[in-house]
């Protein structure tokens, strides 16, 4: 890589958009933003742990002035939010590398997490130090905690939830009670390739500085005004720590072929076959209680591991399946009607009239899930065996949605899955672990769209 000039002339400057497109940068590099960061007493940079925010912590060590970033850094920290589920790479390469140049400069290193699952439980801060020797690769409570007990793989649609709520509001929560009302001046590493991102997460401020009714953070992409992308940022890492550092990202990620090409995903997994078989564990668990549940939106990593020829992965896979305690689920779903596209336009955001529902456009699906029976797995296969003789239903063993195979009894079967206004029971056998839980309401809706039946 040809060695990189930090800075433009005039750093208030905003570079022309990069020829990958996106939005205007003054869309998110404006000169009343980047004042009003500025303006804050205490600035901080979301560090993700990969190698856009290591590029701008390195860029930030080299000239903190310029950043608007006091000399000595006493107005500065590095926070970071952690999953509970990072890739050891990743981890070692913060220790070795950045977390050094953190002790020399004397900067200030956060490490927080959710400390339980309700939002109430509040933010367990794991390290808060001038003198960062660790990364603390989990907290109390994790995302494979909560993906595990809900029986499900990260949601594909609605973007980065789990991020949000595992690193966003983490952060966010622990700075604002810290600020007292101030603004806190925010980083983020977003490289010049991700123009969208940004101006979402200021749409998404908007929002909330207008509910809180004052300023909560100003933000601020560096990256992006410097016009730096993917290239050019893994290169200034590599110049500046002698490392190619990859991307950070939880192995349970379902953008991973966006967060990593497959191939470069694929290898990390052969690498760390134990975390493979986490997830694998995951997404059978998932696609038991849901077959359209895998992982990716149309495609299984159980498929694509197998097809790489992981042996270790799905070795330990396998043994996990015969170890672990099993169980047997009652899985109750009701799929409600939804609401003509004419009906939102002539009576708004809410509507309860049955004349509006339409069979053909999926409503809310109301969910419930139950554990019948636990054991060792040849244990609930014979309950589960039992109870569709006395059901007088068969069991379906079916490898059509995942290779390694999943037995259910179905009691009612929805007869077409295009088709709203239904609902499907079955008992299923998977992996022990989930948590018993119904959404709210689901008694009433359930009585209602079987009453009679």
């Amino acid at each position: 890589m040809t060695s990189l000039t930090l800075f433009e002339p005039d750093l208030d400057a905003v570079p022309a958009t990069p020829s990958s497109g996106g939005p205007a940068p003054a869309e998110v590099a404006s000169a009343e933003a980047l004042a009003s960061f500025r303006a804050t007493k205490h600035k901080s940079l979301n560090f993700g742990l990969g190698v856009d925010s290591t590029a701008l912590a390195l860029a930030i060590i080299n000239d903190p002035t310029a950043f608007g970033i006091a000399e000595d850094f006493s107005d500065f920290s590095i926070v970071t939010a952690m999953t509970g589920f990072e890739f050891p790479d990743t981890i070692a390469d913060v220790e070795n590398h950045v977390l050094p140049l953190l002790r020399e400069k004397g900067i200030r290193y956060t490490q927080v997490a959710r400390a339980g699952r309700p939002d109430s439980a509040g933010v367990e801060v794991l390290s808060d130090t001038k003198n960062p020797g660790k990364v603390f690769s989990r907290g109390p409570w994790t995302l494979m905690d909560e993906l595990e007990e809900n029986g499900t793989v990260p949601q594909y649609a609605g973007g980065h939830v789990c991020s949000q709520k595992h690193k966003a509001w983490t952060i966010d929560r622990l700075q604002l009670e810290q600020a007292g009302g101030q603004t806190v001046g925010k980083l983020f590493g977003y490289n010049a390739d991700e123009y969208k991102r940004a101006v979402k997460a200021n749409k998404f401020q908007a929002k909330r500085n207008k509910k809180a009714g004052y300023e909560t953070f100003a933000l601020d992409y560096p990256l992006l005004r410097l016009g730096w992308g993917r290239e050019d940022v893994q290169g200034y890492v590599k110049d500046r720590l002698g490392i190619d550092m990859s991307k950070s990202y939880c192995p349970v990620c379902p953008f991973a072929g966006v967060c990593s090409p497959q191939p470069d995903h694929l290898k990390r997994l052969r690498k760390y076959p134990d975390l493979a078989a986490r997830v694998l564990r995951l997404e059978y668990l998932s696609m038991a209680l849901n077959d359209n549940s895998s992982l990716y939106k149309d495609d299984t990593l159980f498929r694509r591991v197998t097809d790489d020829q992981n042996a270790e992965a799905l070795g330990q896979f396998n043994a996990r399946l015969d170890e672990e305690p099993w169980a047997v689920y009652r899985l109750q779903r009701a799929y409600t009607a939804g609401r003509r596209p004419e009906c939102h336009t002539a009576h708004g955001d809410r509507c309860s009239k049955p004349e509006c529902r339409d069979s053909s456009f999926k409503g809310t699906v109301y969910r419930s899930v139950e554990t019948v029976r636990t054991g060792s797995r040849s244990e609930v296969g014979t309950f589960l065996h039992n109870a569709a003789t006395a059901l007088d239903r068969p069991v379906e063993h079916s490898t059509k949605a995942h290779g390694a195979g999943i037995d259910r009894v179905r009691t009612r079967v929805r007869p077409d899955a295009k088709t709203y206004g239904t609902v499907e029971d079955f008992y299923v056998t998977a992996p022990a672990g989930v948590q018993d839980k119904a959404r709210s309401g689901f008694a009433g809706v359930w009585a209602a769209m079987t009453a009679g039946q």
